[in-house]
């Protein structure tokens, strides 16, 4: 199989039909935030621990600061940044900002990391008009060439939504090509971003009555879309998470029911599970997890404490949601099947991608977006993969990574990785290309789990890697077979190559 069109009746089958009619697919953000006040107006909307606003406060607060928009003089299609940690302030600008028929851009906040003279680059190169900005980064914004405010500034009378459509672009997400300083930014319109949001409802379990914490920052569409928008699309309450540092605190406070996670922050929460005991845990039933691969053991052990974990796969380019895996449980090593809306082909063993979520290319660069296009409309992801017989997507790795072998066989390093990552006495590794004597042959770096090194000599851990690896190659092609082995105790740092999407902001 190479080709998957929309697995829409695997997906809708989650959720019961009565709650599917209440929750249609939109097509722009005012016409959710419309349904939200109908529908939620007296329920809890969004908290940051001392204050909670409803869901009619949110709308009224969006309302304001819409009108502050238009009072400032801003019009259709302008851009307009927001550079500030999650909070209530920088969700309403999210949501107010695109209502305004304006664009918006969520500046990676995390400290230092856009300096005065990278912030004046971008607000060049993407022709931002204004930006909001916490107090903290005055020094950073002052003197710049654009109108700039506090993220608290608003109106006292509330504005109108403006004439939007669904191919209206509502946010340009960062797409960093290894270089924070040189980013391109995905054009995702109104329509892209509501289908990702409506697709990201599809998962097992209740679909009212949700608590999450708001971890991942809105400068990461997979942060901004599952983690805010699908659950404002449930009338969930939302926690404001302004500092990543403070999760360990925040998760036994507010309880939550559902997260939407990176894996290494998963890996992160359920190791202090192990330290705290399960109580750390109590209340959340589901984390999503998405932005990078997903070990199969952390679904374990996620399923250990009672939590489902499940996993997706998308990128900046197509709203990050293309893909979901809900059958965990007995495909963990699968990143699902292909979301309502979208269609996903293998191409010469790239995953490539078309439907609603595709963004409308880089801003202000068509040489660009034309690379990551093909002639017939497919989106390029750079991923390599392949589905089951059962049609489960798999991926196998980037690419750009790909190391090609004398005798012209193509080898995955990420493949190869994810087989040696699923064992429990391996945290990391690295598969990559080395030399002999002038001749290549693969190699892999271990950094092995603490637990497994306690009362053992470093010479007995080499010799018990070297066996694993030579045991487990003996399963595989003997041109996938790994000759050279190392240990190494400290972090190992991973090529990325150029992938079109990787961000960590």
């Amino acid at each position: 199989m190479n080709y998957q069109s929309e697995q829409t009746e695997y997906f809708e089958k989650l959720i019961e039909p009565e709650i599917l009619t209440k929750l249609p697919r939109y097509d722009t953000f005012c016409e959710l935030l419309e349904m939200c006040k109908n529908d939620y107006a007296d329920l809890p909307a969004i908290s940051d621990m001392v204050n909670t606003i409803t869901y009619g406060e949110l709308y009224d607060r969006i309302a304001c600061r819409r009108n502050f928009l238009y009072r400032n003089g801003f019009k259709k299609g302008d851009i307009i940044a927001v550079l500030a940690p999650n909070s209530m302030y920088s969700m309403e600008l999210y949501m107010a900002i695109p209502t305004a028929g304006c664009t918006v851009i969520m500046l990676p906040s995390a400290e230092n990391a856009i300096s005065r003279e990278c912030l004046t680059a971008l607000i060049n190169k993407f022709d931002i008009k204004g930006l909001f900005i916490n107090p903290e980064y005055k020094e950073v914004a002052e003197g710049q060439p654009v109108k700039v405010f506090d993220i608290h500034d608003t109106d006292n009378v509330p504005g109108p939504t403006a004439d939007v459509t669904k191919d209206d672009i509502a946010v340009i997400c960062f797409s960093v090509n290894n270089s924070p300083d040189n980013p391109y930014g995905a054009m995702l319109s109104h329509g892209a971003i509501m289908r990702a949001a409506h697709n990201g409802l599809f998962i097992p379990g209740h679909t009212y009555n949700q608590r999450t914490i708001a971890i991942l920052p809105l400068s990461h569409v997979f942060g901004a879309i599952r983690g805010l928008l699908t659950c404002i699309y449930t009338g969930a309450l939302v926690y404001a998470c302004e500092d990543m540092s403070n999760i360990v605190f925040d998760i036994p406070k507010m309880k939550p029911t559902i997260l939407t996670l990176v894996p290494g922050l998963a890996e992160m929460i359920l190791s202090v599970a192990r330290i705290k005991g399960k109580e750390f845990l109590e209340g959340i039933e589901t984390i999503i997890c998405g932005g990078a691969y997903c070990q199969p053991k952390l679904v374990k052990q996620a399923k250990d404490y009672g939590i489902n974990l499940l996993v997706g796969y998308g990128l900046t380019e197509a709203a990050n949601i293309v893909s979901g895996n809900v059958d965990t449980d007995t495909v963990p090593d699968s990143i699902g099947k292909v979301y309502p809306g979208t269609e996903v082909r293998i191409q010469d063993g790239e995953i490539q991608v078309k439907g609603d979520v595709v963004m409308k290319g880089y801003y202000n660069d068509p040489e660009r977006t034309a690379e990551v296009f093909t002639e017939d409309g497919w989106l390029k992801t750079g991923d390599i993969g392949e589905f089951d017989e059962n049609g489960y997507l798999h991926i196998l790795g980037l690419r750009k990574n790909l190391i090609i072998l004398p005798n012209g066989e193509n080898i995955s390093p990420e493949e190869l990785e994810n087989i040696f990552l699923s064992k429990d006495e391996i945290k990391d590794c690295a598969v990559y290309e080395d030399a002999l004597r002038g001749r290549p042959l693969m190699a892999i770096t271990i950094q092995p789990e603490k637990s497994f090194c306690e009362g053992k000599d470093e010479k007995d851990i080499l010799t018990y890697f070297k066996t694993l690896v030579k045991d487990t190659c003996n399963l595989l092609p003997s041109y996938k077979a790994i000759t050279k082995t190392v240990v190494n105790y400290e972090a190992i740092e991973h090529k990325t190559g150029d992938r079109l999407y990787n961000i960590e902001w």
